[in-house]
């Protein structure tokens, strides 16, 4: 055919005479042979440049659109057809179907970035029309080929971390330092969880001691407000916080008389007051006969009153086997509590009270608490009573965890809310969006904080553990000398991180801790630096972006990505 157009535009070249022109005649088959063959090429090279952007657009919609999986055979029929249609939408002359399978690897692991990767190969093959055809110029072939040339498009996936945030909960955090809190944990978890769905975050508020909030309401259905710190005390420091913690003692009480009378006399006040005029107000007939017991003798000298009140919603065996009321003062494994601790438990009591913590410097065994912090086993939590802040009478820790509120500032004990409470790891984002809801108060026992998170920590099973602090400065005096000594003489950071690395129910590969400074505290920022997270892993920020940026910068290897 070719050849007939070529014999054809010669003739058409005679002259009037009859004669040719014979040097173009010559040069005009060749000239309109090599035209033909450089447009079939250019046509070729043209499909070939767009199917190299092609392949690499179906490379990267298949790794959007795909997990990373070992079983992966090919793209799912939807996928497949949706590809496909893209491919004839870029060669829409083509003369038949795309043909179009894609080649998965297996998944891989990046240690040190802590990722996981899957590549994808496309493999396109596109046959299309060449503009002119001759048996001579095509080899007889109308139509040509067109493949992808060899591309491979990696898909980096962050795998998952669990994020526990040590926040610095205590009354100078108020105003600002609370809203600058909030919104940086807002931004960071919608980072991380959005990095990866299967990542968790928990949030351990502390002022000296964390916030615990308990399964069980208090008396009334609103919230029960607890204190938790960890510490293996000494000796002469052990006592069952959990029992004193909203016992009225007093060192004046010398006979056991005296002090059950005045432990069981605090106890019915605050049953027959806070319970009675909780709203809606409660007859006290109804209190005395649901959370009291009538004592047919009574009086100081005979140590208990007319009416001992306590929890009756929790049973247990006492130390005879008999079925007793957990929460009864009289019990026997109360009473033989009360005579071997009792006076141990005025001092913790009165110690507290001048170092604003029961776990200062002089009652923590640091190695035993070293050894012990992996686990729930050290973790002492004791009630705080929804009475008044300062009210040493229900609440003779009255230093402590002030942050989980109290009576007269978050209502009665039918509406009680705490301030704020510890969120255990968790990729549930309405349970993390409470901390919108949460408040400030109290001491700073920062160091105290960080050791109460790491059961929490111990929890999840993610590969990477971040523990990100957040503090506005140093410590109350008491929890800094613990501070001091738990960061510098037994290097509580290196204990904490090779101590998670070595227990295998962990599934921990790395971890890190970083601590930020939400004010301009460059010295605290520097024994940070110096006695736990190293250089780099430190720093001030003192607003919103600032803190954001910084800390998305620890974590910035959770992000995944695509690269060719």
């Amino acid at each position: 055919m070719f050849t007939r157009k070529v014999t054809g535009a010669i003739a058409k070249l005679k002259d009037p005479s009859g004669g040719v022109m014979i040097s173009f005649a010559i040069l005009l088959p060749l000239l309109i042979t090599l035209v033909a063959f450089g447009v079939n090429s250019l046509k070729m090279f043209i499909a070939k440049a767009k199917m190299s952007d092609v392949a690499s657009e179906i490379g990267l919609m298949v790794s959007a659109n795909s997990s990373l999986s070992e079983n992966e055979q090919g793209p799912p029929a939807a996928l497949q057809k949706m590809l496909t249609n893209y491919v004839r939408e870029f060669f829409p002359e083509s003369t038949k179907a795309p043909v179009l399978s894609i080649t998965y690897s297996k998944v891989e692991i990046d240690a040190k970035d802590n990722a996981s990767y899957m590549s994808y190969t496309p493999n396109i093959e596109v046959e299309l029309p060449f503009p002119f055809y001759d048996r001579l110029l095509s080899n007889g072939n109308k139509n040509f080929t067109v493949s992808a040339s060899p591309l491979t498009v990696k898909k980096k996936v962050s795998r998952p971390i669990d994020l526990v945030f040590v926040m610095d909960f205590s009354g100078s955090q108020a105003g600002h330092g609370l809203r600058l809190l909030k919104e940086t944990f807002k931004d960071l978890t919608d980072f991380v969880l959005k990095g990866n769905a299967e990542s968790k975050v928990a949030m351990v508020p502390f002022s000296s001691g964390v916030a615990v909030k308990y399964k069980e309401t208090n008396q009334r259905g609103g919230d029960k407000a607890g204190c938790s710190v960890l510490f293996v005390p000494k000796p002469e420091w052990s006592i069952d916080y959990t029992f004193w913690g909203d016992k009225f003692v007093n060192k004046k009480h010398k006979t056991m008389a005296a002090r059950t009378y005045y432990m069981d006399y605090w106890r019915h006040n605050f049953y027959a007051s806070n319970l009675e005029r909780s709203s809606p107000k409660m007859p006290l007939s109804v209190v005395y006969r649901d959370w009291c017991r009538t004592n047919d003798t009574f009086g100081p000298n005979l140590g208990r009153v007319q009416y001992s009140c306590f929890d009756t919603r929790v049973k247990a065996l006492d130390l005879d086997g008999q079925v007793v009321f957990k929460d009864d003062m009289f019990t026997l494994r109360a009473l033989q509590t009360i005579e071997k601790e009792y006076e141990k438990a005025v001092k913790v009591r009165d110690t507290q009270s001048s170092n604003n913590t029961i776990e200062h410097d002089a009652a923590i065994d640091y190695e035993a608490t070293l050894e012990k912090m992996f686990s729930d086993e050290a973790i002492i939590t004791f009630p705080m009573q929804w009475t008044g802040k300062d009210d040493t009478n229900h609440r003779p820790y009255e230093k402590m965890c002030q942050n989980t509120g109290w009576w007269g500032e978050r209502g009665d004990l039918v509406s009680a809310k705490m301030y704020s409470w510890l969120i255990e790891l968790t990729n549930n984002a309405k349970e993390l969006a409470e901390f919108q809801n949460m408040h400030v108060h109290g001491y700073t026992a920062t160091v105290s904080g960080l050791v109460r998170s790491v059961p929490v920590m111990m929890k999840g099973k993610n590969p990477r553990k971040v523990f990100v602090i957040m503090a506005d400065g140093g410590d109350t005096k008491g929890p800094k000398t613990v501070s001091d000594r738990y960061l510098k003489q037994y290097k509580l950071c290196d204990r904490i991180k090779s101590g998670i690395l070595e227990r295998p129910e962990t599934n921990a590969e790395r971890v890190d801790i970083y601590y930020v400074s939400t004010t301009n505290d460059r010295k605290r920022v520097n024994d940070w630096i110096n006695n736990c997270t190293g250089e780099g892993n430190a720093a001030i920020a003192v607003n919103r972006t600032e803190v954001v940026d910084l800390i998305k910068g620890y974590l910035s290897d959770e992000i995944g990505s695509f690269s060719h």
